[in-house]
């Protein structure tokens, strides 16, 4: 399965959300069971705009283990002060 989150990115604070998903936001995925890949892409024409996150997760036994975790929402409550709003989904691959 995979997480997938869409950010749009406060004006302004691009660079801070960048290190944020590269650095905390990747560290504490990748150490989480079940978790194999954790990508983050920007809009490769205007890269201001908008994130998109996606995490590779094994199940979702493990899937909901990591979304109770205190760091989880602790990481949450952060990129909601570098974002301007976000959507997420859980998908599932059909091939």
């Amino acid at each position: 399965m995979v997480y997938h989150i869409l950010c749009e990115v406060v004006p302004g604070r691009e660079e801070a959300l960048d290190r944020f998903l590269c650095g905390k936001m990747k560290k504490f995925w990748l150490a989480q069971p079940g978790v194999s890949r954790f990508h983050a892409f920007r809009d490769f024409v205007d890269s201001k705009f908008e994130r998109i996150i996606m995490i590779e997760v094994g199940d979702g036994g493990n899937f909901d283990k990591i979304l109770i975790l205190d760091e989880r929402k602790n990481l949450r409550s952060e990129l909601l002060t570098l974002v301007a709003n976000v959507q997420s989904r859980v998908l599932e691959m059909i091939e």
